[in-house]
Order: structure tokens, then C-alpha cells, then sequence
């Protein structure tokens, strides 16, 4: 498996720069590790 090319971004969420394996686009969110886990499991509550 290849190395993926990381990218430098600001969490919306925390503020906190993380890296991301994409090209991060201004019109959408971009959220480090530990935000992402946490929107993604309270979506999964009913």
C-alpha cells in the first residue's frame, strides 16, 4: 500500500491543525481524528 500525501488543515471543530489525507476544500468542514469520532458516533444514536 502506498504512502498517502497528507495535508495540513485547521479542525472546525476544536481549532487544532491536523493533517488529513486529502486536498482540504474552503467550502466544507475538515475535522481532526478525535471531533470526526465524536460527530460520527452521536449520529449514530436514535
Amino acid at each position: 500500500m502506498a504512502n498517502r500525501e497528507m495535508h495540513k488543515a485547521v479542525c472546525s471543530e476544536c481549532g487544532q491543525e491536523c493533517e488529513v489525507p486529502f486536498v482540504p476544500d474552503p467550502n466544507r468542514p475538515v475535522y481532526c481524528r478525535e471531533c470526526w469520532m465524536k460527530r460520527r458516533n452521536s449520529r449514530r444514536r436514535y
